[in-house]
């Protein structure tokens, strides 16, 4: 069984007042809390209200990569915002 955290989530209140401060270490803190609890991938979603939720992902997708080692799955309805992290992503995790 693959466990996949979803918890990094810009829907969610706790979430979306993280991304929207930038604040780094709480979103690693959760990140790293899902890896520890077993999740063998991390979902990063954006969620949908933002002004540049490309410019979000990209953030996001570097901020979690500098606290765990776990690969990724990119979360959007807009394919400009995946292309985004894609593009910060590091590769061979």
């Amino acid at each position: 069984m693959i466990f996949i955290g979803e918890r990094i989530n810009g829907l969610q209140p706790r979430i979306y007042k993280f991304l929207q401060e930038r604040d780094k270490e709480a979103i690693q803190r959760v990140a790293r809390k899902q890896a520890e609890a077993g999740a063998a991938y991390l979902d990063l979603n954006v969620g949908t209200a933002w002004l540049r939720p490309a410019e979000v992902m990209a953030w996001l997708v570097k901020t979690v990569q500098e606290a765990v080692d776990i690969p990724l799955s990119l979360d959007s309805r807009r394919l400009e915002v995946i292309e985004a992290g894609l593009k910060v992503c590091r590769t061979g995790l």
